[in-house]
């Protein structure tokens, strides 16, 4: 990623604060009430053993407060700096690291597991399978990864878009809440097939109620 692609993260997570505006205050109780759940309920599921976890795109960390696992070191990545410093409130992480996903600062095989929500639409395909290889570098043999990952049909977007749709007619220029999404699911089989480019074992696919049909949520495996 490019320092101006840094210099957007950061804006974006300033403008989303929950001290600077209503959509703030909004994201931040859907991620502390609702999102942080449901991760701790696929983080007890495939994340549990030995090994060091990782964030791989952590943001403000808030969706990963309720996760339970004690005594295993536990990492927050992301490419924002403002993003890593509201992370650092959240008691979850040990460590905090700065990095592009692209090219992950980790040796091959050096996590047990990894996960993030919202992360993977904002690249596109050929990029999308080349994190999704990076992944599966840095697990584990064996090792999960749990994304969640914002679909074409996600209640969000129905929520959202509108209101984007509406923002952009009166400013006469294109307003999004997020940066570009250019790779939401459009279905599961979208979902299967980046995980075989990227040599990873599909074990779950879910769209459902645990997190207000935001996401899909995909759990891929590295193969052992």
């Amino acid at each position: 990623m490019s320092e101006s692609g840094r210099a957007a993260w950061d804006e974006h997570w300033d403008a989303i604060r929950p001290e600077s505006s209503l959509f703030g205050r909004i994201a931040s109780l859907v991620r502390v009430q609702v999102l942080s759940r449901a991760v701790a309920h696929y983080a007890s599921k495939y994340l549990a053993g030995d090994g060091p976890l990782l964030e791989a795109g952590s943001g403000t960390g808030q969706s990963s407060s309720r996760i339970g696992v004690p005594g295993r070191p536990r990492i927050a990545l992301d490419y924002s700096t403002r993003a890593l410093r509201q992370a650092r409130s959240i008691r979850l992480f040990d460590a905090f690291l700065q990095g592009d996903i692209t090219r992950l600062p980790l040796r091959d095989a050096s996590v047990a597991g990894l996960w993030n929500l919202g992360v993977l639409e904002h690249f596109d395909e050929a990029a999308g399978v080349g994190i999704l290889r990076e992944f599966r570098r840095v697990l584990a043999p064996g090792g999960h990864a749990i994304l969640f990952w914002p679909p074409d049909f996600g209640s969000s977007r129905m929520v959202l878009a509108p209101i984007e749709a509406l923002r952009s007619w009166r400013r006469k220029s294109p307003f999004r809440f997020f940066p570009d999404e250019v790779n939401r699911l459009a279905s599961r089989a979208h979902a299967r097939r980046l995980l075989a480019a990227a040599g990873l074992e599909e074990r779950r696919i879910d769209f459902s109620f645990r997190d207000l049909f935001i996401h899909v949520v995909v759990v891929a495996r590295r193969p052992s």
